[in-house]
């Protein structure tokens, strides 16, 4: 077992040499860094938001609410958990992408370029519908009691 932890180790000093070696290329993967790291901490509220939602549909009195609350309550929970597994992952990603010696230099930009031009949107998207989905009237009774009216 503790071969495992090593190998976790290991991994997170080599992403992590990977964003602060001291290269030239070390100032786009600190501001690379800076922006999905900075989306992941904003958006680890959505987590724990959504965590509390299902608290309140297991120990409350919604399990009877009807096939619109579920289904509203599925896509708020989802788009809720999205922005910050698509944040946290990119920051893992480019360091995979990277790392792949066979792959070209212009492959590698390429699937940069894909990457940041794809999850940034993806975040925005999910963000939104997390919003449209809080202002459903089906979700009224939650989001009053969680008092995030202002938020929404």
């Amino acid at each position: 077992m503790p071969e495992k932890s090593n190998a976790k180790d290991i991994y997170y000093k080599k992403v992590l040499n990977f964003y602060f070696a001291p290269e030239l290329r070390s100032i786009g993967t600190l501001m690379y860094l800076g922006i999905f790291g900075y989306f992941t901490l904003y958006y680890i509220d959505n987590l724990f938001l959504a965590i509390r939602f299902i608290l309140y549909i297991l120990l409350g009195h919604t399990a009877l609410s009807g096939t619109a609350f579920l289904f509203t309550g599925l896509a708020f929970v989802v788009s809720l958990v999205l922005p910050f597994f698509i944040s946290f992952y990119a920051i893992f990603v480019l360091h995979r992408v990277w790392e792949k010696p066979t792959w070209a230099t212009y492959v590698k930009w390429l699937i940069t370029i894909v990457i940041v031009l794809g999850s940034v949107p993806a975040i925005v998207i999910s963000d939104s519908a997390a919003r449209i989905a809080a202002r459903q009237p089906v979700m009224q009774s939650f989001i009053e009691d969680v008092n995030l009216t202002s938020r929404i």
